[in-house]
């Protein structure tokens, strides 16, 4: 074998071996994401149920449901890369006293959410999958603007307004 083969041969085994890693590292990232966003699904939701304003328990339940267009996602990205979706038994969904503590729960998650995947998308994703890399854009600009919308709720709502959020739909006893 001479040299220039030896050497070229040898790049190409070191280049396949770091696209190799950083496939790797962007499913595990993916993984990750998916299970999070699996968790702020549920949160969203469960919010929802105890938001004493509907106009904004209807926000909520539309988030939720993006979380959730975000997890299908992420399963298809995963399962095409040949990845196993990762199992989760219990979802550890956090719950305040009242409807604005979850709000405000809710926009430190998505502003988690929204550095989380904007790091990932640019350390790891733009150099193994250009259509990951425009998808995880596309969920970063959501998150964005979920983190915004939560905002625009807790700035019109009254922290005050209940010690305690009642279930909606369920008549309170007189007393």
């Amino acid at each position: 074998m001479a040299l220039g083969e030896y050497l070229s041969t040898g790049w190409r085994k070191f280049l396949d071996g770091l696209r190799s890693d950083d496939r790797r590292r962007l499913l595990d990232f993916l993984r990750e994401e998916y299970l999070d966003e699996v968790k702020d699904a549920a949160q969203f939701e469960a919010h929802a149920e105890r938001m004493i304003y509907p106009q904004f328990r209807e926000r909520l339940q539309r988030i939720a449901q993006e979380e959730k267009a975000h997890v299908e996602w992420l399963r298809n990205k995963i399962l095409a890369l040949g990845g196993e979706l990762p199992q989760r038994s219990v979802l550890d969904i956090e719950k305040a006293g009242n409807a604005w503590e979850n709000l405000l729960i809710d926009v430190d998650e998505e502003k988690r959410d929204a550095v989380h995947v904007l790091t990932r998308l640019y350390t790891v994703a733009e150099r193994v999958d250009p259509e990951i890399a425009a998808g995880l854009r596309r969920m970063h600009e959501e998150e964005t603007r979920h983190r915004d919308d939560i905002t625009q709720m807790l700035m019109r709502s009254d922290p005050q307004a209940f010690s305690t959020t009642p279930n909606p739909g369920v008549s309170e006893r007189k007393k």
